[in-house]
């Protein structure tokens, strides 16, 4: 290739980080240049994350749990011994039209293990269906019950001869979210564009021929912290009222990790400078039982991160870690160290699952989240999630656990697009004004899966 080809592309086009750069090299440019660490969003690009779709709207189906509890709706006095109990289901209980899962015959295990059998199930007022339970041994006592208290179904028993007990089946749950359109400009004066600096190089060593080539530094810099706000803590619009009195048209949110997780997933408290390793025995208490992978992503601010760091110095120290470090490369990277030693996570591996740590930097920038009054959803906050794929049930697509979608069809994405438009500098002039400004816009959205295995943490 001719060298003053390449020379007039760099001189006459747009370079930005975003568009040009593989995810590892992306990486290293943005820890550089004050990002500390690579953002949310570069982490997602980085790991593959990332889904084009052709409408604003998506969403996947995830499937419901097979069994159910049954949950109290009164108080209900402790019966004699060997007497029946009778109590009314709440309507957690119940679907829309009034539909449970609990049957007749069906045998509950109470809190002080008495054991009875469904005998009696009345629906004369739907909404309320009352249930009678009869003792399997009549010499026991069934416990009093408060609203709100949860039975377990263990099994069922049928008399020789009977029929067969109603059919049950489970639904699924559909995740919904929105693109959002994120954009962002910069702009210089043709006589600016050939100002001669007394400096050509950054205290980074990032060689400038002309200060205003730092401003594609900064339109990426904002950029990204303007992605990762939605992808983070972004809501989704359901004001009816917000409309762009230019175009007429709706403003479109994407719903961000944390209200995500706060949605429909698990959060956990922990006492400030007093972090204990026992804290972990009851997050992977809860990962268990909503049957979460083996592999968490801990995306973590600063001071939740050095609590972690102090309590665990032993664990950290596990020479397992190697070993988890190449399971998870395999796992994660295909095998590609280079591009794992640029995220740098820190592993632990504790009770059967490996523990990605990741500080965010971004939690502790004092213009963000590290500002004044939002320490506890910054330095001090922590996301836990699993990493993993699984089979959406309606559609069979596999479906990350976290990721993002872009806005695309064909030839064409919105994943993120750069150009310029001036009547200043090299290149085409297209205007008649002597300036030149640089765009970017993506039209990109949070997708997560499997949220009840998720677990924000934050002081308490």
């Amino acid at each position: 290739m001719n060298p003053d080809a390449i020379a007039q592309i760099y001189a006459s086009d747009i370079v930005s980080g975003f568009d040009i750069h593989k995810p590892e090299k992306l990486n290293v440019l943005f820890a550089r240049y004050g990002d500390q660490g690579a953002s949310y969003f570069q982490l997602l690009r980085s790991m593959g994350f990332e889904k084009e779709v052709s409408l604003d709207t998506y969403s996947h189906y995830e499937e419901n749990r097979i069994h159910e509890v049954c949950i109290v709706d009164e108080t209900v006095s402790q019966p004699d011994i060997g007497a029946d109990i009778t109590f009314v289901l709440n309507s957690e209980s119940l679907d829309g039209n009034d539909n449970f899962y609990l049957r007749k015959w069906d045998v509950i295990l109470f809190p002080n293990e008495v054991t009875g059998s469904v005998t009696d199930i009345d629906v004369s007022t739907s909404t309320a269906p009352a249930i009678t339970v009869t003792l399997n041994d009549d010499t026991e006592q069934f416990p009093g019950l408060t609203a709100g208290d949860e039975l377990i179904i263990i099994t069922n028993a049928f008399s020789e001869g009977s029929g067969q007990p109603d059919s049950a089946i489970r639904g699924t749950w559909e995740y919904e979210n929105d693109a959002q359109i994120i954009k962002e400009t910069i702009g210089y004066t043709g006589s600016e564009m050939v100002n001669q600096t007394w400096f050509d190089v950054t205290s980074m060593g990032y060689k400038i021929p002309a200060y205003y080539f730092l401003g594609q530094v900064d339109i990426d810099y904002r950029m990204a912290l303007r992605i990762d706000g939605a992808l983070l803590f972004g809501k989704r619009t359901v004001n009816p009222s917000l409309v762009d009195p230019d175009t007429g048209r709706a403003i479109k949110t994407t719903e961000g990790m944390v209200p995500y997780i706060r949605r429909v997933g698990n959060e956990q408290s922990y006492t400030g400078g007093a972090f204990d390793v026992t804290q972990f025995d009851e997050m992977d208490n809860t990962l268990d039982r909503e049957g979460a992978g083996n592999y968490i992503l801990s995306l973590l601010g600063i001071t939740l991160h050095q609590s972690i760091e102090n309590s665990l110095v032993s664990y950290f120290a596990n020479t397992n870690i190697q070993f988890a470090r190449q399971t998870t490369n395999e796992v994660l990277f295909n095998n590609n160290e280079s591009l794992a030693a640029s995220i740098n996570f820190k592993y632990l591996t504790k009770s059967e699952r490996t523990f990605l740590f990741k500080r965010m930097g971004a939690l502790n920038n004092p213009k963000l989240y590290g500002a004044t009054g939002y320490e506890a959803i910054g330095p001090k906050l922590g996301m836990f999630m699993p990493i993993n794929k699984k089979k959406d049930p309606v559609t069979g697509n596999m479906v990350e656990s976290i990721g993002t979608r872009y806005r695309g069809l064909g030839r064409y994405n919105r994943r993120m697009e750069v150009w310029q438009v001036g009547g200043a500098g090299e290149g085409l002039k297209v205007t008649e004004f002597d300036k030149r400004s640089t765009y970017q816009r993506c039209h990109i959205g949070s997708h997560f899966r499997g949220g009840n295995q998720m677990l924000i943490m934050e002081p308490a």
